[in-house]
């Protein structure tokens, strides 16, 4: 199986290659570039987007608006400027998307967490608390989660 760094660095390759990531005169603005996290638990997926400042990293994610209502959002990880990429080579500037892309996918990972009962990976909004996913809150704590 490829690691996660050779898939960064051929997924930032290709960016380069097809869509100008790295260059703020020539890349297409708020366009939002897609990479899946594949083999990695639930396959979570990151985003890199253009903007008029720079190179950002993030994700789409909700925000709760009170008790039921789930807000979509879009969180941002990493950045990286104009000047600091512009001050670079074409090498060095391609080796630092690739660094700060691997930091962001790093950052998703660091998300989840393993239940100590049934020591799955997931996501850590499926947890009661930190150790104990909420399944396994029900089946071993007796805590019952009303959705």
């Amino acid at each position: 199986m490829q690691s996660i760094k050779s898939k960064v660095i051929e997924w930032v390759t290709k960016q380069i290659k097809d869509s100008y990531i790295d260059s703020e005169k020539e890349s297409i603005k708020d366009l939002y570039h897609r990479f899946k996290i594949k083999g990695f638990c639930d396959d979570p997926e990151i985003f890199l987007v253009v903007t008029r400042l720079g190179l950002e990293w993030g994700y789409d994610t909700y925000v709760w608006d009170g008790p039921a209502t789930p807000v979509p959002t879009k969180r941002i990880i990493r950045n990286l400027s104009w000047d600091t990429l512009n001050s670079l080579n074409v090498e060095e500037r391609k080796d630092k998307i690739i660094y700060e892309m691997v930091k962001a996918v790093d950052s998703k990972k660091r998300e989840y967490l393993r239940c100590k009962f049934c020591n799955n990976k997931m996501h850590s909004t499926e947890f009661y608390d930190n150790t104990t996913c909420i399944i396994c809150a029900e089946n071993h704590l007796g805590i019952y989660i009303v959705y």
